[in-house]
């Protein structure tokens, strides 16, 4: 009886181990760091009705299809390209437009590995000014917050011309 005691508790515990480990191979591609992460959100301050349909949003790509192509890729050699998307505003005639778009490129290092990971990405600006921009990794999004100073988004005056207000904006990218 003891023997069969025995037995039946080894099995259940091995039984348990199976069944709890069954899942773990489904989310790999969460872990690596490297890949293709596509503009989803441009989250702002405060919402804004930039296309004037009388619905505003925090999220600006509701407003705006100029933020469509945006999209960072790492590679595992520690290169990366940034395809950088926007709204170009006139302040002085209240007109808008889609930036032209550009691709940045640089090097990147992780600070974390996994699901969650900073990401510092160093890279020239269309000036070839150096930047370097801080990423968070969370599962399969990154995020990164631009709220410097100088930082602003586009918005709309009282009289429905385009400007540019100052304030945070999270751009939010995922795989």
């Amino acid at each position: 009886m003891k023997r069969i005691n025995l037995l039946l508790g080894t099995l259940t515990i091995a039984a348990l181990g199976f069944a709890s480990c069954s899942g773990d191979d489904d989310n790999n591609s969460d872990v690596t760091i490297a890949g293709t992460y596509e503009l989803e959100e441009v989250n702002t301050e405060a919402a804004t009705d930039f296309d004037l349909d009388g619905t505003p949003h925090v999220d600006q790509t509701e407003e705006s299809d100029c933020y469509d192509n945006g999209k960072i890729t790492l590679r595992e050699d520690g290169t990366f390209t940034y395809v950088v998307t926007g709204i170009l505003v006139n302040e002085a005639t209240g007109t808008s437009g889609c930036a032209s778009s550009y691709e940045a490129s640089g090097t990147w290092e992780a600070d974390g590995t996994g699901n969650n990971a900073a990401i510092s990405a160093a890279y020239k600006d269309q000036n070839g000014d150096d930047q370097i921009i801080t990423l968070a990794k969370s599962g399969k999004k990154l995020t990164l917050v631009d709220n410097n100073i100088l930082s602003r988004y586009p918005d709309r005056n009282n009289a429905g011309g385009a400007i540019y207000t100052s304030g945070s904006t999270t751009y939010v990218f995922e795989r």
